[in-house]
């Protein structure tokens, strides 16, 4: 298979890949919410609990969508896209030590670091998505962290919703068949 064929199975067979970003507006939303309703001294337990229902919530989302995930026999970018994740996923290396010694920049780490797979993602589907969804978390992260100092978690949460609120309506926009070629548009497999 050819990178370009590679390309167009991810995919097609991934839908367009919009499970990703349904999970990021629905967890970050529901992080943004629940910090409104218990005490500041827990936002980042919330944070953190609601980072941790991205892989199961993804998962069904993309199961109930009928995003199909590949194995690397198949495809090498189905693979590469799992590793892209477990790299993000290693972060929390950085973000425990913050959180226990400087926890009230663990809403930063966690808000921008777990955008970093989305560079490899970008790559993946060949299109630049990617890198304006991991701009719009470091402008929208940075932003609501400074201007929400009494609620920095439930600002950074909306902010990355509507990062992803973004991310999926420019994916959804997207012309596959134009940019694939007309065998290898999304449906067409």
């Amino acid at each position: 298979m050819t990178l370009d064929e590679m390309r167009a199975d991810f995919i097609t067979r991934r839908k367009g890949s919009m499970a990703l970003p349904m999970t990021g507006v629905l967890v970050y939303s529901l992080a943004a919410i629940l910090t409104l309703l218990v005490d500041a001294r827990w936002h980042n337990w919330v944070l953190a609990a609601c980072f941790w229902l991205i892989p199961p919530l993804g998962a069904l989302i993309s199961r109930l969508r009928g995003e199909q995930v590949g194995s690397a026999a198949d495809n090498p970018l189905f693979d590469l896209s799992a590793k892209a994740r477990v790299m993000a996923l290693a972060t929390w290396a950085i973000h425990i030590p913050v959180w226990v010694y400087a926890p009230t920049l663990f809403p930063l780490t966690v808000g921008i670091a777990f955008a970093l797979h989305w560079v490899v993602f970008s790559w993946t589907i060949g299109h630049p998505v990617g890198f304006y969804h991991l701009a719009m978390r470091i402008a929208f992260v940075l932003l609501a962290w400074h201007l929400f100092p009494a609620n920095r978690v439930g600002a950074v949460s909306a902010g990355i919703a509507l990062a992803y609120v973004i991310s999926l309506y420019q994916l959804s926009r997207i012309d596959w068949a134009a940019r694939l070629g007309p065998g290898l548009a999304v449906g067409n497999r």
